[in-house]
């Protein structure tokens, strides 16, 4: 159930709050936060071309030492065995790590997305009112509000409106509204409440 308001001056719409897409919009925020780091994109390329030097040279040494003190001692494999061989014969146990890591790391974001969900409060009703003076978010507990020099961004990501800032993301869910028309109408408002108190946009 949604209630919702609208005049020449500004628009309300009322919405519960749901855990799964609060974590969802939290994660995609960290995401765009991180993207905006000059450092960490600088590190992250650092560690790019530090990883591929490695194992550039690193793999050729590995093969070397498997084939000299494993394969050939232990496994009585043929002396004359190549590295690229040998890279095919590492290539099953390659994938199984792999395969293994992607298991853990799936796990590991689930987890994160369970302990994220317990800690929001589920079926808490939010009104959010935009203005021309910016736009807010209230609760029975809680009220936030921006001005719009505040929001760095306006947009539509898997069917909310969501407001960006520099440090996290907020949003409307469709869930706010009756219909896509009337969630057409209500973003095309909003946009032009922030393009007004931005006539420059980045």
């Amino acid at each position: 159930m949604t209630i919702g308001s609208e005049d020449e001056h500004s628009i309300s719409v009322s919405f519960i709050r749901q855990p799964d897409e609060q974590v969802a919009v939290m994660l995609r925020a960290g995401r765009r936060v991180a993207r905006r780091s000059p450092q960490k994109v600088q590190n992250e390329v650092a560690w790019f071309f530090i990883s591929a030097i490695a194992v550039g040279v690193g793999l050729p040494v590995l093969f070397y030492l498997l084939r000299r003190y494993v394969y050939v001692p232990i496994f009585g494999l043929s002396p004359s065995i190549h590295e690229a061989e040998l890279a095919i014969i590492w290539l099953v146990p390659s994938l199984m790590i792999y395969a293994l890591i992607l298991v853990y790391y799936r796990w590991a974001m689930r987890r994160r997305r369970a302990v994220m969900r317990s800690r929001i409060r589920p079926g808490v009703r939010i009104t959010a009112t935009a203005n021309a003076q910016g736009a807010s978010w209230a609760s029975t507990d809680t009220r936030i509000w921006f001005g719009w020099s505040e929001i760095i961004n306006i947009s539509r990501a898997e069917g909310r409106i969501e407001f960006d800032l520099e440090s996290f993301v907020t949003y409307i869910p469709a869930s706010a509204f009756s219909d896509q028309r009337a969630q057409d109408a209500a973003f095309a408002r909003i946009l032009g409440f922030w393009q007004a108190a931005n006539p420059v946009q980045p």
